[in-house]
């Protein structure tokens, strides 16, 4: 797999994987990420960032229950949280394979100090942005002919040109391959989220929430899970449900997204969309 040579830990300069770790109430992470998160005074963009967060273990779980999926890649994972992916998954297949990427380098100590063993789970500090390694990453220590479910779950909102990454990404997926995708947006609570957008560029950390088309545009080629793109904390699989705005492919419980289905703008949504999806052809 691909390893970039190591670089020095700034611990003054906060960092995506560090403020995640504040969030999501870690403690690996230094006194000026605590700081930049005090700064982002509003509770939106925690709340999104923690709801995000259960989704994506909910969302292992349910591959696993549901789909027999026992392989699992997670993009940007970030310092470690009890339970992570390899946790959820290994509950449910105790040879279930879990390989993780995160350039930032602090992750990278701690994610290869927890995962050195079993032998079914891998790190790599790979740049998400470089697909070509990201792929040859993953087609090192995943089956490609078994089902692979790649999650993106607080990741693509730190990377500029995100739509172009994943979409590098998918068109060389194999055909079966699921997607686990959150994504900040700034279409609930604008002011707030345009507001912590401008707070952490001071910081020198680009953040790019996006809207629901363009996130809808992020997951073509995926057919989605019911109840399709939607708040973290509403999303719950429905396996036979009839719905006169979207295209039902039977009863399997996944199905096109519709640009006239529902687009759950209660007043009460979190800044953020969530979505299971697999690769067709």
């Amino acid at each position: 797999m691909t390893t970039r040579p190591p670089n020095l830990i700034d611990p003054y300069q906060p960092t995506p994987a560090r403020l995640h770790s504040v969030f999501l109430g870690g403690k690996d992470h230094y006194e000026p990420d605590e700081a930049l998160a005090e700064n982002l005074s509003s509770s939106t963009l925690r709340s999104a960032v923690t709801e995000s967060r259960r989704f994506t273990r909910r969302a292992v779980e349910y591959l696993s229950d549901h789909h027999g999926v026992s392989q699992f890649v997670e993009l940007g994972c970030g310092l470690p949280h009890t339970p992570d992916i390899h946790d959820i998954a290994e509950q449910h297949n105790s040879t279930a394979r879990t390989l993780y990427v995160d350039p930032d380098i602090l992750a990278a100590t701690h994610g290869r100090a927890m995962l050195h063993e079993p032998p079914t789970r891998f790190f790599t500090d790979t740049d998400i942005t470089d697909t070509d390694a990201i792929l040859s990453d993953i087609t090192t220590v995943m089956d490609m002919t078994a089902p692979v479910a790649v999650c993106v779950s607080g990741t693509a909102e730190w990377i500029s040109d995100a739509p172009a990454v994943l979409a590098a990404l998918t068109n060389q997926f194999p055909v079966g391959t699921w997607i686990v995708l959150t994504h900040i947006t700034d279409e609930f609570y604008p002011h707030h989220i345009q507001a912590a957008v401008e707070t952490l560029r001071r910081a020198g950390i680009p953040f790019h929430p996006r809207g629901r088309d363009e996130i809808t545009a992020m997951l073509a080629g995926y057919q989605l899970v019911v109840p399709d793109l939607i708040a973290p904390h509403r999303w719950a699989p429905t396996l036979n449900r009839d719905d006169d705005n979207s295209e039902s492919d039977g009863d399997d419980g996944i199905r096109r997204v519709s640009a006239t289905a529902p687009r759950h703008r209660a007043a009460w949504d979190l800044s953020a969309y969530a979505a299971i999806g697999q690769r067709q052809q």
